[in-house]
């Protein structure tokens, strides 16, 4: 019996293994043999994206929304100047920011900064954030009503997983907004009460 159970949970953990691998988005970012060309390859869970190149004055030169499941796409960089560019891929859960370089007819890719979203969701009057707060900064949440009153405001410190539910069953009608900040980061989220 023990060894059917052990068999049981080592199979239910493998599953859950599996799975959750399963899950892990797949972003390709490569320079190709091509002098200056840049192959970029995303899987279906980046469907819903915003692709955009930036140059070192913030300029977006390159701006393309993701509709499909499975996306690849070659970037002929022959045309650009030398110097930093950002190439960025953002989703409503995280944003991936990568530093290339493009000179002395070659791209490299320099950096890559992943940042985490908080996620939202409401279930009747009760609005429910979760954030992957992996380096542990912290984490400043604040609350407004439409007429700019602050009525909630807490720091999390330390934490790499930080999750909050706020009631407005009892709220007056109107319009209130959530503030999350971590770090140089600010996301915006508002509930309408009616």
């Amino acid at each position: 019996m023990k060894t059917i159970l052990k068999f049981t949970a080592v199979t239910a953990l493998m599953f859950t293994t599996v799975v959750g691998l399963a899950k892990e988005p797949k972003l390709s970012l490569m320079t190709s043999d091509q002098k200056k060309s840049l192959i970029v390859e995303l899987d279906s869970q980046y469907k819903e994206s915003f692709l955009k190149i930036i140059d070192e004055n913030q300029n977006i030169i390159f701006s393309e929304k993701i509709s499909e499941t499975a996306y690849t796409k070659k970037f002929d960089l022959n045309k650009l100047e030398n110097g930093s560019y950002l190439f960025e891929l953002d989703n409503s859960s995280r944003s991936l920011v990568y530093t290339i370089s493009v000179g002395n007819g070659e791209v490299k890719i320099l950096k890559k900064k992943e940042n985490n979203k908080p996620v939202f969701r409401r279930k009747g009057s009760k609005l429910f954030l979760n954030l992957l707060n992996l380096d542990s900064k912290d984490v400043q949440i604040k609350v407004f009503d439409s007429d700019n009153r602050m009525l909630y405001s807490e720091i999390i410190e330390n934490e790499s997983i930080v999750t909050k539910a706020f009631n407005f069953e009892t709220a007056h009608e109107d319009r209130y907004t959530i503030v999350v900040k971590d770090g140089q980061n600010t996301y915006y989220e508002d509930i309408l009460v009616k």
